[in-house]
Order: C-alpha cells, then sequence, then structure tokens
C-alpha cells in the first residue's frame, strides 16, 4: 500500500513509524509462532480501535518490527504504550502458559523501544526547504544572511 497525505478538517499530513519492540530480558518468546501470531492478533485489535494501520510486521525469536501508516489520532508514545500494555495485559490472561517458563513476574516487554518516522522525503529535503522555502517572507539582507550559514 502506498501511503498518502491524509486529510481532515484542521490538518493534512502523514505520519508513519518503524518500531521495534523487545519481550522482557530479552526472551525467546517468539520462538513460538503460536506466541508470535496470538501476540500480533491483539495489536491488530488495538492498532483498529485506535485508527491505526499496519503494514507490515516481522518477528525475530526475541523481538517484533512494526511498520505503522497514518498515525494520526495517537502519539508515538502513546501509541507503543497501548501496544505493550494490551498485549501484554490478554496474552498474560489468555496465554500465559505458552511463556510463562521465559519470563518472571508480570513483565512481558522492556521499557525501551525503537522509532523512527518513515515520511516521503528526506531530512535533506525538508532542512533545504526551512532554509530557502520561506524567502519570499523575507527581506534581501535576510535571505542573504540565511544563505551564509
Amino acid at each position: 500500500m502506498k501511503t498518502e497525505l491524509i486529510k481532515s478538517s484542521h490538518a493534512v499530513g502523514e505520519s508513519n513509524f518503524h518500531i521495534q519492540l523487545t519481550p522482557a530480558f530479552r526472551r525467546p518468546i517468539f520462538a513460538d509462532e503460536n506466541v508470535a501470531e496470538l501476540t500480533l492478533a491483539y495489536i491488530l485489535e488495538k492498532m483498529s480501535e485506535l485508527r491505526v494501520e499496519i503494514l507490515g510486521y516481522g518477528f525475530g525469536p526475541e523481538h517484533l518490527h512494526l511498520f505503522f501508516a497514518n498515525v494520526r489520532f495517537v502519539s508515538e508514545v502513546e501509541l507503543v504504550r497501548q501496544i505493550k500494555g494490551f498485549s501484554s495485559r490478554m496474552m498474560r490472561k489468555n496465554f500465559w502458559s505458552l511463556f510463562k517458563h521465559l519470563l518472571w513476574g508480570k513483565k512481558s516487554w522492556t521499557e525501551g523501544y525503537f522509532c523512527r518516522s518513515i515520511g516521503a522525503t528526506t531530512t535533506e529535503a525538508v532542512e533545504y526547504y526551512i532554509k530557502h522555502g520561506q524567502d519570499k517572507h523575507l527581506s534581501d539582507y535576510e535571505t542573504y544572511q540565511m544563505r551564509l550559514d
């Protein structure tokens, strides 16, 4: 699926993320395909509720990569909090016996995560736009000074 700019009554844009999550203690709970599939099902359920599209995912034995598109109604931090909280609670409630031998206590995920925003432009293009795209609003002297930087 191609990501596109989303238009609403007050905003236009896109917000796409690559997020990587790791189970607590970096344990290989996803080596069991059932655990991976069930975890993904709960994540998809939560994403539907949050109105977030998932474009891709990939499991390693001890980590999960997710690619989200059009994240408009929740922040990146809240997205991760919702994913971890809901999937952890539901997996422990319904399928704890599948992986309890690998984890201790009620902790299912590490505290940290990796996140990178993904867009249709490069950092250099945005930097150029910020430096040069607003020239029409500046005097000749201000434009000259900005280009010297």
